[in-house]
Order: C-alpha cells, then sequence, then structure tokens
C-alpha cells in the first residue's frame, strides 16, 4: 500500500467521524459539507426513506436530529476500499438517542453505513449513505441527560 492510498482511507476514516461529530452536535453547516450536491442518503427499517439531492438531505439530517432529547453516534470499525477518485465502505456505529426527558422514544442501536464516495476538489465526500440497523433496543432511556454547550 502506497502513502497516497493511505492518505486516502485516512481522509475517509476523518470523513465518517466528522459525518458523527456533525450528528452529535446537530451541526447543519458541517454535515452539508461533507456530502456531494448530487447526495443520497438511505435509512432501512424501521424509518425505511431515501432522501436525494443534498437539500434534501440537508433537511432530512435536521428533521431527524433535531427531535431527540440527546443523540450520540459513536463510529467504528471500518472497510475501506478505494479505487483512485472513487471509493465504497463499510462503517460500523453505535447510537443511543432519547426523544423525550420521561425515556419514551429511546433508541439504543447498532448499525452499518454501506457508503459511495467521490473526491472532489481534493476532498473526500459522501456520494451515497445507506444506513441499516443490525440490532435495535427501545426499551426506555431513563438517566439524566446532559446537553453540550
Amino acid at each position: 500500500m502506497d502513502f497516497h492510498h493511505m492518505k486516502d482511507e485516512f481522509e475517509i476514516h476523518k470523513l465518517a467521524e466528522q459525518y458523527a461529530d456533525a450528528a452529535n452536535r446537530v451541526d447543519v453547516a458541517l454535515f452539508r459539507s461533507l456530502w456531494t450536491a448530487d447526495a443520497e442518503w438511505i435509512i432501512g427499517p424501521p424509518i425505511s426513506r431515501q432522501f436525494v439531492g443534498l437539500d434534501n438531505v440537508v433537511a432530512a439530517f435536521e428533521h431527524l436530529l433535531g427531535s431527540w432529547d440527546f443523540f450520540v453516534q459513536l463510529s467504528t470499525s471500518a472497510h475501506i476500499t478505494v479505487h483512485g477518485p472513487t471509493a465504497t465502505a463499510n462503517f460500523y456505529v453505535n447510537e443511543i438517542a432519547r426523544g423525550w426527558p420521561d425515556g419514551t422514544n429511546s433508541n439504543f442501536n447498532l448499525a452499518r453505513y454501506t457508503d459511495a464516495l467521490v473526491k472532489v476538489d481534493d476532498r473526500w465526500r459522501f456520494q451515497k449513505r445507506d444506513y441499516r440497523v443490525l440490532y435495535l433496543d427501545q426499551t426506555p432511556l431513563t438517566g439524566t441527560a446532559f446537553r453540550a454547550e
């Protein structure tokens, strides 16, 4: 593996970490910057929705993540394959979320993103993210949530 290939893999890992950070902080500007103009975001069951075009992807992000009392996504292992200016990747994530302070509408899951990526202006961007829940537990989370300032 040469330097450029290792650099591409590092930058794609960084992109996934920025995605998790944007989700955790509901940072719309950062989230938008991670996608191509022709972005596609597929969210499998139990949501089962597809969003096409950058503006639609960003609007879905704002709606979905803005509704949680708290939300944390932890990006874990990955498999990345680089093909010049394009790449594919699988990222595994753990998410913990709660919709209302009384613990109802809680969500603990393990999921996988299957991604198509493109290098645009020397920066990697998500062109397509296909999100599939692998395990879901909706037992009420009754602990205390602290908002990050």
